[in-house]
């Protein structure tokens, strides 16, 4: 047995609540718990195939779970799921005993515990005092507590403004920073004047929660105000910039950043799709993800931005979203001071060493029949790719009984447009299934 194990615990609901600037209240709160702290922390299944421990919510496939591991060639490895008091995963391990001493167990014959986390948020340092009072060596693979507050800096939309000013090579729009309603109603009839159209984000966003665009249509500045005055994402400060028109075919690259004790360790280029200009649905990874002219000028961007972070005592995964734009720039529009949602892409690419040759589509909200199941409509699609040798997967299914029901997938191919045919086909066969069922 080896000394060193993995503890996998995907804290997502928890890393998007955790700045003490923001009260996320009634739906909001409720969306961020639902989805990030149960459907989306199904992904962590594939961070790893090392040997590993995962903490997962109740709620969770089995016959899935079998599947994806057999599918992969991994030994499935043990899940400590506890009681669900919160929704917020590391909260609810620490009051419930009953996991912890069932986690000790699984834990028990090692020496270290490297701890493997969406993001640092306080509770997760109270995981690792615990974990320590074990006996066990810890090595949490996020920023020490120390500078946990460079976490919470960069994550912030301002950041990226900041490190413009000391790096010309970093590129962000043109925009204003706002602290009260008199203000942001006066900046966004000034910036929609001059522009035509600007995006208003809080610095506390997700995944386009949090944002809107306005533009100089009449009505549009009092129609967000009222949303926004109704909507606990918009907390102040709020960033509003000028709307960069985005080139055509490209998407909106991004990058994850490995920063480690010497510096930048790792760039994993991405292709993000959005709508609206700015709701996110999906994520190309890999070399293949953009254009090579796009992925050297991401690439370069991606390390100044991860330098940047290292001298601030950051340390871990993060990731850079940027605009590609119609004006042939590189503009760069946040820092999210975590893994990203493409992480178990970028795992999986490392796994069968294929960083170079293969692309990976990801698509988080694949939308599904009523009714359906993921042994009799989910699950055979799947095994007839696999049976064929195609590398795609189901990376989450538990939201298949919710009232809109989606699934989460992944396929890797030479190309993302063969990437993409892959998932049009398994949206395809489940639809037809769906449909002989009814």
């Amino acid at each position: 047995m080896s000394d060193v194990v993995e503890l996998i615990i995907s804290n997502s609901a928890e890393y998007h609540l955790r700045n003490p600037s923001l009260n996320l209240t009634g739906d909001e709160r409720e969306r961020v718990v639902r989805f990030s702290g149960t459907y989306e922390t199904e992904h962590s299944v594939f961070w790893s195939g090392n040997p590993r421990v995962l903490v997962l919510p109740a709620g969770w496939d089995q016959q899935w779970f079998d599947d994806v591991h057999q599918a992969l060639d991994l030994a499935a490895p043990p899940v400590v799921s506890p009681a669900v008091r919160t929704g917020l995963l590391v909260e609810d391990l620490l009051h419930d005993g009953d996991a912890q001493q069932r986690l000790r167990e699984q834990l028990a014959g090692y020496a270290v515990v490297r701890v493997l986390l969406v993001g640092p948020t306080p509770e997760t340092y109270l995981l690792a005092a615990m974990l320590r009072g074990w006996g066990l060596t810890v090595e949490l693979d996020s920023v020490d507590e120390d500078h946990f507050w460079a976490s919470l800096y960069l994550d912030s939309k301002v950041s990226c403004l900041d490190l413009a000013r000391q790096f010309p090579d970093v590129r962000v729009a043109q925009g204003m920073v706002v602290g009260n309603w008199v203000e942001l109603r006066g900046a966004l009839g000034s910036m929609v004047a001059a522009h035509g159209r600007v995006i208003a984000r809080t610095l506390f966003g997700v995944a386009g929660d949090g944002s809107a665009v306005v533009t100089d249509a009449p009505g549009s500045v009092s129609d967000f105000l009222d949303n926004a005055s109704r909507d606990s994402f918009f907390a102040f400060p709020i960033l509003i910039q000028r709307f960069v028109e985005h080139a055509e075919g490209i998407g909106c690259p991004a990058a994850d950043i490995l920063v480690g004790e010497q510096g930048v360790e790792d760039v994993v280029l991405c292709s993000l799709t959005v709508e609206h200009g700015y709701s996110f649905r999906s994520v190309d990874v890999g070399d293949g993800a953009l254009p090579p002219v796009w992925g050297e000028r991401l690439r370069q961007v991606a390390h100044r931005l991860g330098t940047a972070a290292h001298a601030l005592g950051y340390r871990g995964w993060m990731c850079c979203d940027c605009v590609a734009g119609a004006d042939d720039q590189l503009d760069v529009t946040e820092i999210n001071a975590r893994r990203s949602g493409s992480l178990h892409a970028g795992g999986l690419l490392r796994l069968w060493g294929a960083e170079r040759e293969l692309t990976l589509s990801a698509h988080f909200m694949l939308p599904v029949a009523e009714g359906i199941s993921y042994a009799d409509q989910i699950r055979p699609v799947f095994q007839r790719l696999w049976a064929e040798g195609v590398r795609a997967y189901p990376t989450s299914v538990r939201a298949l009984g919710w009232p809109d029901p989606i699934i989460a997938v992944i396929a890797a191919a030479p190309t993302a447009a063969e990437a993409h045919q892959i998932v049009a086909g398994i949206k395809r066969d489940i639809d037809e299934l769906s449909q002989a069922r009814a």
